[in-house]
């Protein structure tokens, strides 16, 4: 279905075409995704409302947009769901509209002395948000944030030191989850998500309605039909590159994968393998900025460092990640005997320049926000200017090319509201999630579980900082086990992150090490959800799938330890001159640990052979720097012998 086509539908839908869907539900959305982007523009142009109110309008907006969104998506059948669904869309619009004009006496008499209307809205918002959160997130999120609660409230109860605490009273408990504290919420985390990931939503959903999809699939397969790699150099590149957009690891791989898999199937790779290679690219697009993904604006609310200095240090590990894939696929085609430079798997798809025509806008808008955030100014800003600098392109695009037709206004006005419309509910979706994993972080900070289990997992360590560091990389990926990433990272980040700080770890660094981990847990057996969904559509077997996947993700894995031991890497400490050594090295230590998984450098390599480079490519990343040189050394040496061994072969023949 074109832009074109999208756009036209939902205007037929808000018109009243559609049969299955509620009409009044689709219209009021769109009224509700409006007031909510002028309520976010105004705030970010003016700061008239203060802080408290801003969060409470942004959660409010959020859970009607996600309680709207879900009607819209129920069957007329469905008359019990819906009816629950406007329930709590009315009640969420009364306890927003409650906040906002008690405000003032909330934040300035009733602070300490809640009424019971007070906590009753304190209540409902927190049932209405935790409701929403389970039907879009899955119930694993609001299930962790009730425990939360429940350890708030009968923490005396618990056995252990770690465990134990004070408890809470039931009063100040459910204060601290939205009013009168406007903290959990309405704490920090929800300031971030209205000041900043909105914005970035926001610009990731306009990319995608004016065509980012599109452009992305054609460049995949422009560099594809040059590699012999082929289909799978496609999915590298669009899967990478839309995860950037979509901020989403498994919605990510079952829209390019359902592309990018059968393609991959077809010009001979197994099943296992283009699954994973889907599953690894889609994961890694959460790692490359500029926008990254969510757990990454995360850093900036638990450490309080610029987003720009998090997307700049991200920048050399994420090549690094992609390098790695890129080879990975180019060394399986080599052994396979494969070339799509003479296959005619990728003919007949688009060419790059028929996009580059209608899309260049997208390239500049994504360039003006790199250098929006590189030259320092507030994320939130910055991605809210090139929101407005896209569709405003956009619209003058598409007036042009419509020869100021108009009909061509019409198209060009739909494309603008649709991307509007499409970033604020990806926005909102994000809002109510952030708002209640805002809850759980509370309630564990004011227990002081998140502290006690940090120092526990200091004396657990000895001090060793390698020891630590394997501790809290097993912790996030077992927290991540059907977790969402972000959910993962800031568990794991409030008593993880501190402990690493503690042995001396920066603070970037230790927060590096743990978005990683948090990440990659989408690719890691036993759950390995990105690997799951990319099996399913290549219909091969999950374990082989997630085994794959696993070691197409083997820097992910290894990475994180050098952002400790050497923080070059991500810039920290050092030149710019340290930084490019640690990252070139880090290319030659992980291209030889390919070669020695695939068995081929320039021919195939022996078993010993293959042992000795493994074990030189773990050398080169060891924080020493004599074994660092000697194994430098073997990795040149095994390669000039693979490459005369193979010049003599092609000589004899």
């Amino acid at each position: 279905m074109t832009q074109t086509d999208q756009t036209h539908r939902r205007l037929e839908e808000v018109a009243g075409a559609a049969d299955t869907r509620s009409r009044a539900a689709t219209g009021l959305l769109l009224v509700a995704a409006l007031v909510m982007l002028g309520i976010h523009f105004m705030q970010m142009a003016t700061f008239t409302l203060p802080s408290g109110q801003f969060r409470n309008f942004h959660l409010g907006f959020a859970i009607i947009i996600g309680f709207l969104a879900l009607i819209e998506q129920s069957g007329a059948e469905q008359k019990l769901r819906r009816a629950m669904f406007w329930g709590l869309t009315a009640l969420t619009v009364v306890l927003m509209a409650y906040i906002h004009v008690e405000y003032e006496a909330l934040t300035q008499v009733r602070s300490f002395l809640p009424n019971a209307q007070d906590m009753a809205v304190a209540v409902l918002l927190l049932a209405a948000a935790l409701i929403l959160s389970g039907f879009q997130w899955g119930w694993t999120i609001p299930a962790l944030a009730l425990i939360g609660i429940a350890y708030g409230l009968w923490g005396y109860l618990m056995p252990g030191e770690i465990f134990f605490h004070g408890g809470i009273a039931l009063k100040r408990l459910l204060g601290y989850t939205s009013i009168p504290y406007f903290q959990g919420l309405l704490g920090g985390l929800t300031s971030l998500s209205a000041g900043t990931i909105f914005m970035f939503m926001l610009f990731g959903g306009a990319l995608k309605a004016t065509g980012a999809v599109d452009f992305i699939v054609q460049l995949g397969f422009t560099v594809g039909r040059k590699s012999r790699a082929g289909p799978a150099l496609v999915a590298v590149i669009s899967s990478g590159l839309m995860g950037t957009v979509s901020g989403s690891t498994v919605a990510n791989v079952a829209s390019t994968g359902a592309l990018t898999i059968p393609l991959m199937k077809r010009y001979g790779f197994k099943g296992e393998f283009a699954g994973a290679v889907e599953a690894v690219a889609s994961t890694g697009g959460q790692l490359m900025p500029p926008v990254m993904g969510l757990a990454a604006f995360l850093i900036v609310g638990m450490t309080g460092l610029p987003y720009n200095s998090i997307m700049i240090a991200a920048i050399a590990p994420a090549l690094i990640f992609y390098a790695y894939l890129m080879f990975s696929v180019q060394l399986r085609a080599i052994s396979l005997d494969l070339d799509a430079r003479e296959s005619d798997v990728l003919e007949g798809g688009p060419t790059l320049a028929e996009a580059a025509k209608r899309q260049w806008h997208l390239a500049v808008s994504v360039f003006v926000l790199v250098w929006l955030l590189v030259g320092g100014m507030p994320a939130g800003t910055a991605a809210l200017i090139s929101v407005l600098l896209l569709l405003g392109l956009d619209f003058l695009m598409t007036v042009f090319l419509g020869r100021f037709s108009l009909g061509a206004f019409r198209e060009a006005l739909g494309r603008v509201v649709n991307g509007l419309v499409e970033g604020a509910r990806a926005g909102a979706a994000v809002a109510t999630v952030i708002a209640v994993i805002g809850v759980l972080i509370e309630l564990l900070t004011v227990t002081g579980f998140a502290q006690k289990l940090s120092f526990a997992m200091l004396d657990l360590s000895d001090g060793s900082l390698f020891t630590l560091s394997i501790i809290v990389a097993v912790s996030c990926l077992v927290f991540g086990l059907g977790l969402p990433t972000s959910a993962s990272y800031f568990i794991v980040a409030l008593f993880g992150a501190p402990a690493l700080v503690e042995t001396g770890v920066p603070l970037l660094a230790a927060h590096m090490f743990v978005f990683y981990f948090a990440n990659l847990s989408a690719v890691t057996p036993p759950v390995a959800v990105a690997a799951l969904v990319g099996a399913n559509i290549a219909k091969a077997k999950f374990w082989g799938t997630a085994f794959n996947a696993v070691r197409l993700a083997l820097p992910g894995f290894l990475m994180p330890f050098l952002f400790l031991f050497e923080p070059e890497i991500l810039g920290i400490g050092s030149g710019f001159g340290a930084q490019i050594m640690a990252v070139a090295q880090a290319l030659i230590a992980t291209g030889a640990l390919n070669c020695a998984l695939e068995g081929r450098i320039f021919q195939r390599i022996s078993v010993v052979e293959r042992i000795v480079l493994a074990v030189a490519a773990i050398g080169l990343l060891y924080w020493n720097v004599q074994i660092e040189l000697v194994s430098l050394a073997v990795v040149i040496l095994l390669a000039a012998w693979s490459w005369w061994r193979s010049r003599a072969a092609r000589a004899a023949a």
